[in-house]
């Protein structure tokens, strides 16, 4: 019997749960969803019980139908960053701070103006860690508002290595997930800065590999999700991450695209001599980092995506499937004079990384219907994505071959269309869409030792569905578009602040 892999994707609003063979075939795959919460303005929590409660349910439903003896391994991806106060036990101490959560900006504030670049660069290997978003902030604002929670808090874990700990009993995290509070190249945490930070190193995970083995399922966890008691569980990384190595992102010049509620895009590098600075790419707004042995990813998240065109279907198209919009969007003819649309509804990440900016629809004229609107905003997504390859581009000197997208949104014909159309490249859906899933899938195979190396997992596990051509027709009216668009979040700026 062929040994199997299970891949636990923890995202913002499921758990992908799969069950793969070697070759990447889905055995079984289950989705099991929670609630987000949002008790003040800017702010973004979840019940990790929630979590808990959906990834034993997803285990036990994927693994009904075979031997779970045949598990050779279990690997972790998971939205980051997120903060979850376990106590000695294991209990979550209230819910956990995710990812788009904001409320950081005093602490934000603060860093930058106490912790100067060069302390920056010796503590954690990059210029600045003072962002909403990050570890470092979020530990300050739990110790100023939350107390209680801290002093009684063991340990201060990511959502993925959360469920980690409940597998295996196990504390641990990657290097990836840590950023922000380990030196990025040492892997270490700095005594200094977490006496800085104030932080008790104790309550910190180990920092482990991605392909690592965190522990071992422990009797306890077995009962509740029907796993055998002593299979290995490997660390895993970033859901980003794991959606570049579902997507086969592992040789140079391959583009990725993990287009989800929002998405990530990564242009592959190789840096045989280890060095795989953050700041490459710094003055074009997107930012390197390691991926697994010498590869790199540069590139960016961004905050909009497939939530951004739910929320134009829920605001301006009731009565309307996505499907529906899809058709909208396919109906006009890209003209010079169409509407465009800015889509940084909640701020952006890459490539300006502001939280004041706000979405726009600029050249609107009496002649304009919903369908040009709705076409706009797939538009206006894509411009996006190709705005952040370029930037890519210009700093590594790297021409992208083709465009792999994963997720949600690599499901639509459209869209797909869309994208080729709009970067000039071939846009290539997975056969696997929760890329994440499969990455993490990966990653115990590796872990395990399965395969060599990530490359020759790529090969034997990752399969494109179909490819979509550039239509060269199109090439210069979206070139005259793009070149339009690109000025818009400039020309808005001083509005939005």
């Amino acid at each position: 019997m062929k040994p199997l892999f299970v891949g636990v994707d923890l995202g913002t609003s499921s758990v992908k749960v799969g069950l793969f063979d070697p070759s990447g075939h889905v055995v079984h795959l289950v989705r099991a969803s929670y609630p987000l919460y949002a008790p003040q303005p800017g702010w973004a929590e979840q019940d990790p019980n929630d979590w808990w409660l959906a990834v034993t349910s997803a285990l036990e439903q994927i693994l009904s139908d075979v031997d779970p003896a045949d598990v050779a391994a279990v690997g972790l991806s998971g939205q980051c960053p997120g903060h979850v106060l376990i106590a000695g036990d294991g209990t979550p101490l209230g819910r956990a701070i995710i990812w788009s959560d904001q409320r950081a900006v005093v602490e934000a504030s603060w860093l930058a103006e106490h912790m100067s670049r060069d302390q920056a660069r010796e503590w954690v290997g990059c210029d600045s860690v003072a962002d909403v978003t990050q570890t470092p902030t979020r530990l300050l604002w739990i110790q100023r508002h939350q107390p209680d929670q801290w002093r009684l808090a063991q340990a201060v874990l990511q959502p993925k290595d959360f469920v980690g700990r409940l597998l295996t009993g196990q504390c641990a995290t990657d290097h990836n997930s840590a950023y922000g509070m380990v030196n990025s190249e040492s892997r270490l945490y700095h005594p200094q800065y977490l006496e800085f930070l104030g932080v008790d190193e104790q309550r910190l995970p180990a920092v482990l590999a991605p392909t690592d083995i965190t522990g071992h399922v422990t009797p306890e966890a077995a009962a509740a999700t029907h796993l055998v008691a002593g299979t290995p569980v490997v660390t895993g990384t970033i859901d980003a991450w794991c959606d570049i190595i579902g997507c086969g992102g592992t040789t140079p010049g391959q583009a990725v695209d993990a287009a989800g509620t929002s998405e990530i895009v990564a242009l592959i590098d190789r840096r045989p001599d280890g060095g795989c600075q953050s700041d490459v790419g710094t003055a074009q707004g997107v930012f390197a980092t390691r991926l697994l042995d010498d590869l790199c990813w540069i590139g960016g998240p961004m905050y909009a995506g497939g939530g951004t065109l739910l929320w134009w279907q829920q605001c301006f198209c009731q009565g309307s499937d996505l499907d529906n919009l899809a058709t909208e969007a396919a109906d006009p003819e890209p003209r010079p004079d169409d509407p465009l649309f800015l889509p940084y509804l909640r701020g952006e990440r890459a490539p300006v990384w502001d939280i004041k900016a706000r979405g726009a629809f600029i050249g609107l004229a009496p002649h304009h219907n919903r369908g040009h609107c709705t076409r706009a905003v797939y538009e206006g997504l894509a411009f996006a994505v190709r705005d952040i390859l370029q930037r890519c581009q210009n700093a590594t000197g790297i021409k992208a071959a083709s465009l792999r997208v994963s997720g949600g949104s690599s499901r639509s014909a459209v869209w797909n269309q869309i994208k080729a159309d709009v970067t000039g490249l071939r846009v290539q859906p997975m056969l696997v869409s929760d890329a994440g899933c499969l990455g993490a899938a990966m990653l115990a195979a590796l872990g395990t030792k399965s395969f060599s190396d990530v490359g020759h997992a790529a090969r034997a596990m990752v399969h494109p569905a179909t490819e979509y051509q550039p239509r060269l027709h199109y090439e210069a009216v979206h070139n005259v578009r793009f070149d339009i668009w690109r000025k818009i979040y400039p020309a808005l700026k001083p509005l939005f602040s």
